[in-house]
């Protein structure tokens, strides 16, 4: 076999077959002089592979077998390489309840890989002969920091087919660190260590991979390194939101310099006492500016004391005869109570209008005060063209909702991941 015949589809070496010494029942053994384990499905015996030898060393309970989600035998292609399952073990964090699954595959020329599953998320990992470097008691690798997520002790419920290392005793401590989506994982024990570099790969991935029509475990909770489903745009939105405030600063600066906070109307006016008359302003003018229209800041200031005053005003254009209504008031209230003194509102009001075109205009007012008297007069001052931080400020706030909402969606998610860890950054009490 020089390994051109596993390039194409079902084309894998065929297995050979052996005999259980303990029921008779057909064993699969692919992996050959790789292979150190073999388990039986049916007297549920665990044997020591060796020189052609079987020799038991653990029988599993039979209320401890699991539910084989992909058949050993089962053929399929991860990453353009053709592998079988080969081997399905049921392992446990000794003295808690978590357990998961994990399938062994082979590949003559790949050698052994493995998918894990764990509350219905899966991780494809394969050894590496990379070593990351210690960061703290986090690690780096090619770059990139990878932090611990768990360690732990493992321990074998239930195993099916064949294994490339003994599987009975686990005496080495596994330890998890994450960079979602990737995982590494430190097999370690008194004379050895192996380091396997994992993956996230979902179900349906999985199923396309083996041709799998079964139904699989429901995933529940957040996988130790899934990923949110916007995680990866993340930068890239942080990235955008940047140039978006920095370009509206530059804006807001250019508006600034440009504004030409004019005075273009001021005077003062007696309320006619009959409440019904009107006031006809002399005539002013706006001037053209950068943007061509111009915005028009109007300030009411009228001499309340424990009184009102309003004031419906048009601002008409004499030439189209396009007119801009609004209203504005002022209301002062003072006094004593409790022996302490007491006072709401001012005497003084502003209103902004936006896109007013340039021309010559007049201002039609109606003024209104309680019928029991008010003040006899008010001024009104116009400013064409003022500075407007507030609209910053309100377009930066609308600029950064999507931003913030995905960055909060984001850390709620990595806070429930968290969860499961001994080594969480997050804090619950």
């Amino acid at each position: 076999m020089d390994g051109s015949e596993i390039n194409s589809v079902n084309n894998l070496p065929s297995a050979e077959i052996l005999e259980c010494p303990k029921c008779g029942s057909d064993l699969r053994l692919t992996g050959f002089l790789l292979t150190k384990n073999i388990a039986c499905g049916k007297c549920h015996s665990l044997f020591a592979y060796a020189n052609g030898n079987l020799k038991v060393i653990k029988i599993f309970k039979k209320e401890k077998k699991k539910h084989n989600h992909i058949p050993i035998g089962t053929k399929g292609t991860i990453d353009g390489r053709k592998f079988e399952v080969v081997g399905f073990a049921n392992y446990r964090e000794a003295n808690t309840p978590y357990a998961w699954d994990e399938y062994t595959l082979f590949n003559p020329i790949h050698g052994f890989t493995f998918l894990s599953v764990y509350e219905g998320h899966w991780n494809y990992f394969e050894q590496t002969i990379l070593r990351p470097r210690p960061q703290g008691g986090d690690v780096n690798l090619n770059g990139d920091s990878y932090r611990i997520f768990n360690r732990y002790k493992q321990k074998t419920d239930y195993a099916l087919g064949e294994f490339p290392w003994d599987i009975s005793e686990n005496p080495s401590t596994i330890t998890e660190y994450i960079n979602p989506p990737h995982i590494l994982a430190h097999d370690k024990d008194t004379n050895e260590e192996t380091w396997f570099l994992g993956r996230y790969i979902t179900p349906k991935e999985i199923k396309e991979a083996f041709n799998l029509q079964s139904h699989f475990p429901e995933q529940t909770g957040i996988g130790s390194t899934q990923l949110h489903s916007s995680a990866a745009s993340l930068s890239k939105v942080k990235q955008i939101t940047l140039y978006v405030v920095l370009s509206m600063l530059v804006l807001q600066i250019i508006l600034s310099i440009s504004a030409r906070d004019k005075i273009v109307f001021k005077d003062q006016f007696n309320i006619p006492g009959n409440q019904a008359g009107g006031i006809v302003s002399p005539p002013f003018e706006l001037e053209n500016t950068l943007f061509g229209k111009s915005n028009l800041q109007v300030e009411l200031i009228a001499p309340v004391h424990n009184s009102w005053m309003e004031a419906d005003i048009t601002l008409i254009n004499d030439k189209t005869g396009e007119e801009f209504h609004f209203e504005q008031g002022v209301e002062y209230y003072s006094g004593y109570e409790g022996g302490e003194a007491w006072s709401e509102g001012q005497n003084y009001t502003d209103n902004t209008l936006s896109s007013i075109p340039a021309g010559k205009y007049h201002l039609n007012i109606f003024p209104a005060t309680p019928p029991d008297g008010g003040p006899g007069y008010f001024q009104l001052k116009l400013t064409q063209d003022v500075s407007m931080l507030s609209n910053f400020f309100i377009t930066l706030l609308i600029a950064l909702i999507f931003p913030i909402a995905l960055w909060i969606s984001i850390s709620s998610f990595e806070a429930q991941r968290w969860m499961n860890s001994d080594f969480s950054p997050y804090s619950y009490e």
